[in-house]
């Protein structure tokens, strides 16, 4: 379906971004595109690909709620990742997105999921409205560079949970003795994830290493941000699926660039490393999704390697 019109992430974007969507991948020259590279782009092997399917589990937990995560009790998702413990999990799926933490031994980490843009709650999108960037906390982001801003509703949506997150992951490396970090997300969720891991990075310090993975994620940051987040987590994909329209958003004509690190998944289903900031090659999102108006909604949630992203697939 092309562009279908549910209440999700993408309808709200729609709403706010109106006739700006179709410049989604265009900057005027009042607002200077970030420099773009033309770079050989590279496919992944099966082997490759099948090895994300662990954090697309993941993400897909990120929509359950708190008492199922709590007692890791998703069914099939939760099966296939047996030998999780679970630490804390809360949220309401409202006004703060759910949220969980554990430790998974076969990755020697500790996981956070995030809550995406379920499409029944429509409480937890209201944030998108909030797309302005915005200078981060200091006290939640300790050190980062004066310019860097970030989406005001993303970041706010991440301070609804970032005191409960922060003393789960310290429990969890105190009892599994690790400083491993691994964060997942789908949409929203993949934004509140990078946010995350940016914060953490700035606040526990340099000791401790960090992996996001991230599905259908939109845009969360300008340049500056952009620039810190490859510098400082450089272990960080973003996988987007065929026409999915939210990682072209919000446009970059309003100062928003996507990070390094995507992964697209093109039309013939081959997951093609995109290498450097909003690469614009052909085989990249950029390029194969120019506007939301030839975009599919029904791309936003997969399939990933033929897995949807949902709580036991409900």
């Amino acid at each position: 379906m092309r562009f279908s019109a549910h209440a999700s992430f993408i309808q709200l974007s729609t709403l706010f971004f109106g006739y700006l969507a179709g410049l989604a991948s265009a900057a005027p020259a009042s607002v200077p595109a970030p420099a773009l590279v033309e770079r050989q782009l590279t496919v992944l092997s099966s082997a490759e690909v099948e090895a994300f399917t662990p954090y697309t589990l993941f993400a897909s937990a990120g929509y359950c709620t708190p008492n199922i995560t709590l007692t890791w009790s998703c069914g099939t998702v939760c099966d296939k990742l047996a030998g999780f413990k679970p630490v804390a999990s809360g949220g309401n799926g409202g006004s703060v997105q759910f949220w969980y933490v554990g430790y998974y031994p076969a990755l020697s980490s500790i996981v956070v999921g995030y809550q995406g843009t379920k499409l029944d709650e429509i409480q937890a999108l209201i944030t998108v409205a909030d797309f302005a960037l915005t200078a981060p906390s200091q006290t939640l982001f300790p050190g980062l560079p004066s310019g860097a801003q970030a989406h005001g509703g993303f970041l706010n949506a991440y301070a609804g949970s970032q005191a409960s997150v922060l003393a789960a992951v310290q429990s969890a490396s105190s009892t599994y003795g690790t400083k491993k970090i691994t964060l997942v997300g789908h949409s929203l969720g993949a934004a509140l994830a990078t946010i995350s891991a940016a914060s953490m990075k700035l606040r526990l310090g340099s000791s401790w290493t960090f992996k996001v993975v991230g599905y259908g994620q939109p845009r969360v940051g300008n340049q500056a941000w952009v620039t810190w987040v490859d510098t400082n987590l450089p272990d960080l994909n973003r996988i987007n699926n065929k026409d999915d329209p939210v990682p072209i958003l919000p446009g970059r004509f309003l100062g928003y660039v996507g990070s390094d690190g995507e992964i697209h998944i093109r039309d013939d289903n081959a997951w093609v490393n995109c290498p450097g900031d909003d690469n614009t090659s052909a085989g990249c999102t950029v390029h194969d999704v120019g506007s939301i108006l030839v975009a599919n909604t029904d791309d936003h949630l997969g399939p990933y390697n033929g897995l949807r992203i949902r709580c036991n697939g409900v």
